[in-house]
């Protein structure tokens, strides 16, 4: 049990971090091309839509629906999983398409709604933009059924790997924006590129896998995955309204707001994707497979507790402590500045605070999504839109993008705290389970300090802040051998399996 998380979080964390990876080197292009520029604030807008309505109709609520159903049906007969795909699949590429196409059309009120801080030839050039990123609704939505089957089919590497065709190909058109006019036309246009490759990618990683598409639509099986799709689009909806909120409020704060906390909220959401992401989509299959076996059940949920804390931890501590450093080493050139380096350190620095709690948010909402019963988690995501909606405006407007990233952190711990009380009051931990954490805690604290003392005593050059961040991993490997720590142990056991 334990190494089937495991390695399934290896794959799925391996090749989340390629494209995460691809990612930062995407930004880096941005930073040097566009620096905080309005036409970059244009392009996060023309695409945050996109990414919005992503979160609901592909990785977030269909993924979330999918897999447990797909899982279900496939346990009566794999024909009846696939027509059970092929239903969804028709399904999501009907409603997408008129979404695509009422984007198109409707781009410019959009703007207004999402953007109206900017000014208005900035709000001119967002609803050019988004009448270009809008269809890529059609391609990720398509993309995430094939996606939902290649996880169902433990196939995680390269489902997770697929967004850096999109990064790729962006970074394409950053280096060919000079041939565009306006230049940012460049990597919007690479963007949508992206996903279409992206699409092609699953597919036929799915063909492989045996996945047969059935021309047939199921009505029983279209309402049925609708009764808890309805349901569980609500999380990820509203917890994305704290996206669009932060992105609004950021919009009355001056040029540079906007891509200061985006760059910021990509260094959040490397290690939240890799690891949180990762232990998150991978426990989603596995409780769904033990549904009716409490002991497996609960032994996945603790197993993958304790996965996610030994990576979470110590890079939260890590981000906190080294922010600064990593900003400036990723992204100071060209038209970033060391002024934009000190902004976006801050907010870095706060968003961390609420990464390990988003992480364990996310493990413990997959407990009630596995038993198909969306309706709690959407509870509590409603509350925590509430909260970060009122403190983005009061913080936001009071201490700028920090106040921002502190009603982000501050609605992930309320998260956290609601959704996990219920589930660990029904699946208690073992001394064993508990010592194993504090070993963890004890580890990651033991590596902060280092790298704290590091950091007094090196000069400040980007040579120094690849040296800390290197020696922060390698102390912490240290240290798990030290400690014993479980995870350490397994993950050398799948290197030398290997």
């Amino acid at each position: 049990m334990e190494n089937k998380v495991l390695k399934g979080t290896l794959a799925f964390g391996l090749a989340t971090m390629i494209s995460r990876v691809t990612g930062l080197l995407r930004d880096a292009f941005f930073a040097g091309y566009f620096g905080t520029s309005n036409q970059y604030d244009a392009y996060l807008v023309a695409i945050m839509i996109p990414f919005f309505l992503r979160k609901i109709f592909a990785e977030g609520a269909l993924s979330l629906t999918f897999v447990p159903m797909f899982v279900e049906k496939r346990r009566e007969s794999i024909e009846r999983a696939f027509e059970f795909a092929s239903t969804v699949l028709l399904l999501v590429i009907s409603v997408t398409s008129i979404i695509s196409v009422t984007g198109v059309v409707f781009s410019t009120p959009v703007t207004r709604v999402f953007a109206g801080g900017f000014d208005p030839e900035v709000i001119l050039l967002t609803s050019k933009l988004m009448k270009i990123t809008f269809p890529f609704v059609l391609l990720v939505s398509t993309w995430s059924v094939f996606y939902g089957v290649l996880n169902s089919f433990d196939a995680y590497f390269l489902a997770a790997l697929s967004p850096a065709f999109i990064n790729l190909s962006t970074i394409t058109g950053i280096a060919l924006s000079r041939h565009f006019n306006p230049p940012i036309l460049g990597p919007t246009i690479a963007f949508v590129v992206g996903g279409g490759i992206q699409v092609l990618a699953v597919i036929t990683a799915a063909k492989k896998k045996g996945f047969r598409f059935k021309a047939r639509f199921n009505k029983k099986d279209a309402r049925e995955f609708l009764k808890i799709f309805g349901l569980t689009m609500i999380s990820p909806a509203i917890a994305q309204v704290n996206s669009l909120v932060d992105t609004r409020v950021a919009t009355e704060l001056g040029s540079g707001a906007v891509s200061s906390l985006q760059y910021a909220m990509r260094l959040y959401q490397l290690p939240l994707g890799i690891f949180g992401i990762s232990v998150a989509t991978v426990v989603l299959a596995e409780l769904s497979k033990y549904i009716k076996n409490t002991e497996k059940f609960n032994e996945t949920l603790w197993t993958s507790l304790e996965t996610l804390l030994y990576f979470i931890l110590p890079a939260t501590l890590g981000l906190i402590v080294l922010s600064k450093e990593i900003v400036s080493l990723l992204f100071q050139r060209g038209a970033f500045s060391y002024i934009d380096t000190l902004n976006t350190a801050r907010i870095l620095r706060i968003y961390a605070v609420g990464l390990p709690f988003y992480g364990l948010f996310n493990i413990f909402s997959r407990v009630h999504y596995s038993r198909q019963n969306p309706r709690f988690p959407s509870l509590i995501a409603a509350l925590m839109a509430g909260i970060n909606i009122v403190l983005d405006i009061v913080l936001g407007l009071s201490y700028g993008p920090v106040g921002i990233a502190w009603a982000t952190a501050i609605a992930g711990i309320f998260g956290f705290l609601s959704v996990s009380l219920q589930v660990l009051l029904a699946v208690k931990a073992t001394k064993s389970q508990l010592y194993e954490l504090l070993k963890i805690t004890m580890a990651s604290l033991i590596m902060t300090i280092t790298l704290f003392i590091e950091r007094q005593l090196l000069p400040a050059m980007n040579l120094s802040s690849i040296i800390e961040v290197l020696s922060g991993v390698a102390i912490y490997l240290l240290l798990s051998k030290l400690f014993a720590l479980r995870e350490y142990k397994y993950i050398k056991g799948v290197f030398k399996r290997r």
